[in-house]
């Protein structure tokens, strides 16, 4: 059944001075959250991977905008390599950045592993971003009030972490290779806020509800089956999910609000595994050894 929407309270907000780098800004709901930006005025930094579309989105966005306020990176956060090339190319680039979105995300529907020897999903979901996240962190921590948004799933209430076997080598699943992934997002999230506390940085993690986007694309066998129709017939309008990365970025209620899973429009309880301190200290370490910060 679908939720009521919220509808938003930060229209007429003026970004004119605003940069922001954003993820997975081609499609869906992250389309429909920098289009609103760029009517307020930000400058957009846009990764993508795919180099035609993500250029076609920058032309639209300039177009909008009547200037050229939108920028191409590639950046594919399967390689974290280019998620390396991507932030050098931002920080030459942008001498402030008010904020960072980390709304890309996939579903891949068969074990992968990618270049680094990492599986698939938890690169794309959960190292990329990760990785991104500190390459910019001290660009971000000289620009005041600045924000991070990490999008995740209300799927990471369905798992648990597989410590034992993290790259799922002896039993993976598409929810728990994704889920997990996310979860560590959470967790991860939650301790970057309390290194931030005192700097006025602040990020969260969001689950922007169920909202009609193309995450299932690669799904295989049932889940693309039975999971693509049903989120055509359930899942709510991309212009909510929009909102819903806006209002937490722009609106007063979340001003002062850090480390927390932002659930739709509520601060919410994450899966208890990701209020577990010492559990969440493993998977940072894990983490930053796998992008290569020694800890």
């Amino acid at each position: 059944m679908k939720r009521k929407y919220r509808q938003n309270s930060f229209a007429n907000i003026d970004m004119t001075a605003k940069t922001v780098i954003f993820t997975g800004g081609t499609d869906g709901m992250g389309k429909e959250a920098v289009k609103k930006l760029i009517r307020m005025g930000a400058t957009i930094m846009l990764l993508g991977r795919n180099k035609s579309k993500t250029k076609d989105v920058v032309a639209e966005l300039n177009t909008i905008a009547k200037q050229e306020k939108a920028h191409y990176v590639y950046c594919d956060l399967a390689s974290l390599d280019t998620v390396r090339a991507a932030a050098q190319y931002i920080l030459e680039k942008c001498a402030t950045i008010d904020y960072l979105i980390n709304c890309a995300g996939a579903n891949i529907g068969s074990r992968q592993v990618t270049k680094e020897g990492f599986e698939m999903n938890w690169t794309i979901n959960h190292l990329g971003p990760f990785l991104l996240t500190n390459l910019l962190l001290d660009r971000i921590k000289k620009t005041p009030n600045a924000k991070i948004i990490n999008l995740t799933s209300a799927t990471t209430g369905w798992v648990k972490m597989r410590l034992d076997d993290l790259q799922l080598t002896k039993k993976w699943s598409l929810l728990q290779s994704y889920a997990q992934a996310k979860l560590a997002m959470i967790m991860c999230t939650r301790k970057l806020a309390k290194e931030l506390k005192g700097t006025g940085i602040t990020i969260n993690a969001l689950n922007p509800g169920f909202i009609k986007s193309n995450l299932l694309r690669e799904g295989k066998g049932l889940d693309r089956i039975i999971g693509v129709p049903y989120m055509f017939l359930c899942a709510e309008r991309t212009e909510n999910g929009g909102d819903r990365i806006l209002r937490l970025a722009l609106s007063d209620e979340f001003e002062n609000v850090s480390g927390k899973f932002i659930y739709e429009d509520h601060i919410k309880n994450p899966n208890p595994e990701a209020l577990d301190n010492e559990l969440i200290e493993r998977i940072w370490n894990i983490s930053r050894e796998h992008i290569g910060i020694i800890n």
